[in-house]
């Protein structure tokens, strides 16, 4: 339609440079869990029909490509994973936690970006700026803060998992920024996953704040309208190519053939369900095989007997059922791709003196 995409550009992120350096310089250790692998092998497999029948053959082997990335780095983690690793993992984790949570209050307070994109990937952030996440607050309308993020409903739903993380690990200080960080973002599914998340780990009789919801109004709202419009869109998708879809990475480069969400601005965005996302972008078999991943991820963090990954893995199922960052972008692709390796790995993520 003569509109540039972000989601139809070839692109790479620093984050992803740094990883791969990791990866790739890092002693791999003897492959411990042999399932692991087949069923990321195995997914891949799946999504290989999407790459031949596509619309758009660059994006979708770049897609192939970032995908392939983050769950090799996956399987790295799930490999290499030390008691050690893990700790400073956590430490690196909140620390980065600190830095996002004190950007995007700056950002919340003055209305507008600090630095502007070129530092560290801060998005340039105006009122004015037309597309810019607003919310409103007392009746007033404001701009939500971003922190280093594409999105406010990315930057709470990350940090409403790393949040029962750092409560169930006591790093009180962490805890306070992260959960900080989700409420400043204003994503009501970020909040949601952080209240039965805490529910989940304390597991008593205490009562958690959250926050009154007015279903009518949320119902209504162009935010689920849009939602269940690009649901509408993803089940055309599905019965035009059950067995390999429209294309990986192509669901935005053909949904206005399928139907673009009504309202007055053109929103062109993927279905904001990374399960109806995979079954649309490459057929029925690449979903069976991404729900199998997550079967086994389940049943494994169940025999480790580690309720905090169970947790952690239920609130991203949970906000994977209402927004498709996890699987289109590398901030939702890396904590993806970390709880899997963590649940797959021989370690624990809370420890038993823990």
């Amino acid at each position: 339609m003569g509109i540039s995409l972000s989601y139809l550009i070839p692109k790479i992120y620093l984050t992803e440079i740094l990883i791969l350096g990791i990866v790739l310089l890092t002693p791999w250790q003897k492959i411990k869990n042999k399932l692991f692998p087949i069923l990321l092998l195995g997914f891949l497999l799946t999504l290989l029909p999407s790459l031949f029948f596509t619309s758009f053959p660059l994006i979708s082997w770049v897609r192939f490509g970032e995908l392939s990335f983050w769950l090799l780095f996956s399987f790295w983690l799930s490999q290499n994973l030390t008691k050690s690793l893990k700790n400073k993992l956590i430490s690196f984790l909140g620390w980065g936690v600190v830095w996002v949570t004190l950007l995007a209050f700056f950002q919340l307070f003055f209305q507008h970006s600090l630095f502007g994109y070129w530092f560290l990937g801060e998005p340039y952030l105006t009122p004015s700026l037309g597309g810019v996440a607003t919310g409103s607050f007392f009746g007033r309308e404001i701009l939500l803060p971003y922190g280093t993020f594409p999105h406010p409903n990315v930057m709470g739903g990350v940090l409403s998992v790393l949040a029962v993380w750092f409560g169930a690990k006591k790093r009180w200080g962490f805890f306070s920024f992260a959960v900080l960080g989700t409420i400043i973002s204003f994503s009501q599914m970020a909040w949601l996953s952080l209240a039965l998340g805490l529910l989940g780990i304390f597991l008593s009789r205490r009562v958690f704040p959250i926050v009154s919801l007015n279903f009518n109004d949320l119902w209504q709202s162009p935010s689920v309208q849009r939602r269940l419009d690009l649901l509408v869109s993803f089940w055309e998708m599905v019965k035009s190519a059950p067995f390999w879809g429209v294309g990986l990475g192509n669901f935005t480069k053909v949904l206005p053939a399928f139907g673009v969400p009504a309202g007055l601005l053109l929103f062109l965005q993927p279905v904001h369900n990374i399960f109806a996302l995979i079954a649309a972008e490459s057929g029925i078999l690449a979903l069976g095989a991404f729900l199998l991943l997550w079967f086994f991820a389940f049943r494994r963090a169940g025999e480790k007997k580690d309720y905090l990954l169970t947790i952690s893995l239920s609130q991203i199922v949970l906000l994977g059922f209402f927004d498709h960052y996890l699987y289109t972008l590398p901030q939702g692709l890396f904590i993806l791709s970390l709880v899997w390796g963590l649940v797959f790995s021989k370690e624990r993520l809370l420890d038993s003196e823990a």
